[in-house]
């Protein structure tokens, strides 16, 4: 298939291009002037630079495509609402108008567990769990999946919402890599002993379930969960212990505690700005984040790597 890729240049995009391209798809990249090309340019993909309000140039590589996935993101956590909604909700709107104008066959969107919020159950849940997102990064990942529902027609471009658990693997900048830092200095930040259990998936796998999303037969828009294994953070520790050849110690505080220090950074640190720790990272660290995938399981996908396979390919990068 011809597919183009927006937003290959970040750490999910890049993992699904090249997921793309290794099953033998023809896949364009059409990034931004400014986007960090380095990865990409070493796979088999076409790299293209545009301005995604020209909207000619857009129509001209979408008109060429079968598929479109779209992986555009403000992944900032300390940041406005307003200021992620122009890409998370405004531009991907754009890019869904265009594709529908093109006559793609069809639309798949990375989007996130984290649209779901913290106001869940302990218990793994699905995609017909009602969305309750409160804080501004669950809230726009929420609201960019509702525009996209609204703004969809019976057409000929079809619409997928993928929703990843928390991922992990090269090129990541956040997740694995602060706790391999804290590892080295032997300090594993923790909240109610860390026996609070999420479900994770390597970024590999999510490559993978884009590109079985291709074939997979819907009518109206899918949603689909997907995660590798579930895991608690104590599990993380020993995991991240035995690789790193380290004995850290758990730094385990009370949710009351980390929450006012969350909100000091966030005071302390303008928006836009990235503090070490906020009130979304500590409701992360603090909540049963359980999914049950069983429905792009059910249609054929199983995730391939488990959590000693990423560590290995994060820590030997």
């Amino acid at each position: 298939m011809n597919i183009i890729v927006f937003g290959a240049s970040g750490f999910l995009g890049s993992h699904i291009a090249e997921q793309l391209s290794l099953a033998g798809h023809q896949v364009t990249c059409l990034i931004r002037e400014s986007s960090d090309a380095g990865f990409l340019n070493g796979l088999d993909v076409a790299v293209e630079t545009v301005d995604f309000q020209h909207e000619s140039a857009l129509l001209d590589f979408l008109s060429r495509a079968n598929m479109v996935c779209n992986c555009i993101a403000d992944t900032r956590i300390h940041a406005r609402y307003e200021d992620k909604a122009k890409t998370e909700i405004t531009l991907t709107r754009h890019l869904f108008k265009l594709s529908q104008k093109a006559k793609v066959k069809r639309f798949l969107q990375l989007s996130t567990v984290m649209a779901v919020g913290f106001d869940r159950p302990a218990e793994a849940i699905d995609e017909t769990y009602v969305l309750q997102p409160v804080y501004a990064y669950s809230r726009v990942a929420a609201d960019r999946e509702q525009a996209l529902k609204d703004q969809y027609a019976e057409a000929e471009t079809q619409l997928i919402i993928l929703r990843p658990s928390n991922a992990a693997g090269k090129r990541d900048i956040s997740f694995l890599p602060s706790f391999i830092l804290t590892a080295k200095l032997r300090l594993f930040p923790a909240m109610l002993g860390g026996q609070c259990r999420f479900s994770c998936i390597d970024a590999r796998d999510v490559g993978r379930a884009m590109v079985h999303l291709l074939t997979v037969e819907v009518s109206d828009p899918e949603v689909f969960f997907v995660k590798g294994y579930d895991i608690s953070w104590l599990q993380l520790k020993g995991r991240l212990d035995k690789k790193l050849q380290v004995k850290t110690h758990v730094f385990n505080m009370p949710k009351t505690l980390f929450m006012c220090l969350a909100r000091l950074l966030e005071f302390i640190y303008p928006y836009g700005a990235e503090p070490a720790l906020t009130r979304f990272s500590v409701e992360v660290l603090s909540n049963h984040l359980l999914f049950d995938d069983h429905k792009i399981r059910q249609s054929g996908f199983e995730p391939k790597y488990q959590l000693s396979d990423t560590l290995d390919d994060v820590i030997s990068s």
